[in-house]
């Protein structure tokens, strides 16, 4: 039995089934997505504060006067007036888990709560939820169930430990003078669509300057234990850099609490009970330290390594905002091209990591052209070169080649770079290694400078995946592979080396 201890949970291990499954999808949906204005909204409707930085204030701005534009005032029709208009009418798990498992995903994150405070589950702790209101039924059981029924290994991802100072707006004025509807109370909603529901259970107390109450962290956390007896996730996503409302936490109460890893060392003797196939469990934060890494898995958020780690790790991004956005000025939110996510795979999964995509929605359940598009392209990659990524491990050496990724800048550092047919990524699987190019030479020859005559490694045949067996040669200058015009596989060809 795991102690409430970071000693005791670095026992706990990393799951076997994540060193296998190197790509899942993540579902970024809810009421957010009904606005299609992108991240944030239910926060940024309401305006900026003061303290906003540039960027929240550029997005603020856009975001405010959007919700007064499309839905009106805040102070008469609020975030919580969103939740009916997400129904999620045409919303097909099974299918869109399908179509996720076609372009290589091994495992699926649901969004169980995010920073909006409202459950995408048949909460029996919390009122706001997506069975008495908006789609009236349950997301989180959808996702679960269909996930299941693919064999894939299922996650939560959990961000309302953020609610408490993100709903700090809907507690303020207008330009108008008017208080927003953070203010309202039960009372307010004799004979509306609200009738017998709190705000101040959606919106949470307002902020005072003080750590979070103990009664928003005790809310917190019901929720938590709730959604993971219920659906009994095989990885936990928090959006912290440290256990929430702990020391390092983006939401800390000033000083040391035990809540968190009262609840990893819960968590962790509760899946040991479950007859699940993946069954272990698995808490992601933003910034372990190297002794608790066998207790939690890293996770990185946009912001992309340059190194090879010892640990398994998660990289997190979107195709564009997390939620779903048709403006697309902002820096870093851009939808992405094809090539920009396949590059990422393999530069990631070269560093003993898995990519963890978000595939925005629509708000009814749909995805847009460009995700089928984004979905149809990886999926014909991963049809020929799925072997280089799925249940392969890191080589000596990450890669080779000139361009380097930037981790010494703080933030995002998730841009596409301009790589040269010299920039190259290693993974191996038994006898094989595998090398992805990522991008194509003009002269019709790849080489691989580790694999120089001298090197430790004897080749034995080299194919180039989607094609079939290639022309090499070896030297001390390295292995020169002559390969087609172009390659085989979209943006990113792939060497198998067998040694």
């Amino acid at each position: 039995m795991y102690e409430p201890t970071w000693q005791s949970l670095a026992a706990h291990g990393l799951p076997e089934w994540l060193r296998e499954a190197r790509f899942g999808v993540w579902a970024h949906w809810g009421p957010q997505s009904v606005a299609q204005s992108g991240d944030w909204y239910g926060r940024h409707l309401y305006g900026m504060q003061e303290v906003s930085e540039e960027w929240e204030r550029k997005r603020a701005t856009r975001q405010s006067a959007h919700h007064r534009e499309h839905f009106g005032d805040p102070h008469t029709f609020g975030y919580k007036d969103l939740l009916p208009l997400w129904r999620a009418e045409h919303f097909d798990p099974d299918a869109l888990i399908d179509r996720f498992y076609r372009a290589g995903a091994r495992y699926f994150m649901s969004m169980a709560v995010h920073a909006d405070n409202f459950a995408l589950w048949d909460s029996a702790v919390h009122p706001w939820n997506a069975v008495r209101m908006g789609p009236q039924q349950d997301i989180v059981g959808a996702w679960e169930r269909a996930a299941r029924r693919a064999g894939l290994p299922f996650g939560l991802s959990f961000h309302n430990n953020w609610t408490w100072r993100w709903f700090a707006t809907a507690h303020g004025v207008g330009p108008d003078g008017k208080r927003h509807d953070g203010r309202l109370t039960a009372a307010d909603g004799a004979g509306l669509w609200w009738e017998g529901l709190n705000p101040q259970d959606l919106y949470l107390p307002p902020r005072d300057g003080g750590p979070a109450p103990a009664a928003v962290r005790e809310q917190h956390w019901a929720m938590m234990r709730e959604a993971t007896a219920e659906y009994r996730p095989d990885i936990v996503y928090f959006d912290d850099l440290r256990m929430p409302f702990d020391e390092g936490s983006q939401v800390e109460i000033g000083g040391p609490d035990t809540a968190g890893l009262e609840y990893l060392a819960w968590y962790y003797n509760q899946a040991k009970t479950w007859d699940l196939p993946h069954a272990h469990g698995i808490v992601s934060i933003k910034n372990p330290h190297d002794a608790e890494r066998g207790a939690v898995l890293l996770d990185s958020e946009r912001h992309q390594l340059d190194r090879l780690e010892p640990h398994v790790w998660q990289f997190d991004t979107s195709d564009g905002e997390w939620f779903d956005n048709l403006s697309d000025d902002e820096m870093f939110h851009q939808r992405k091209t094809s090539r920009h996510i396949l590059r990422t795979l393999v530069d990631v999964v070269s560093k003993n990591g898995a990519l963890l995509l978000n595939i925005p929605q629509r708000a009814d359940g749909t995805l847009d052209e460009r995700s089928e598009r984004l979905l149809d392209d990886l999926t014909a990659w991963m049809a020929s070169a799925s072997e280089a990524i799925h249940g392969t491990s890191p080589w000596r050496i990450y890669g080779e080649g000139p361009v380097r990724i930037d981790n010494t800048e703080p933030g995002y550092n998730d841009r596409e770079l301009d790589y040269t047919p010299a920039d190259l990524r290693f993974t191996t699987s038994d006898d094989a290694l595998y090398v992805s190019a990522l991008a194509w030479p003009d002269n019709g020859v790849l080489q691989v400078t580790s694999l120089a005559a001298g090197a430790a490694e004897n080749v034995h045949s080299v194919e180039l995946l989607g094609h079939g067996s290639v022309p090499w040669r070896r030297d001390h200058e390295g292995l020169h592979v002559t390969v087609p015009t172009s390659s085989p596989t979209p943006h990113v060809g792939v060497l198998k080396v067998r040694l």
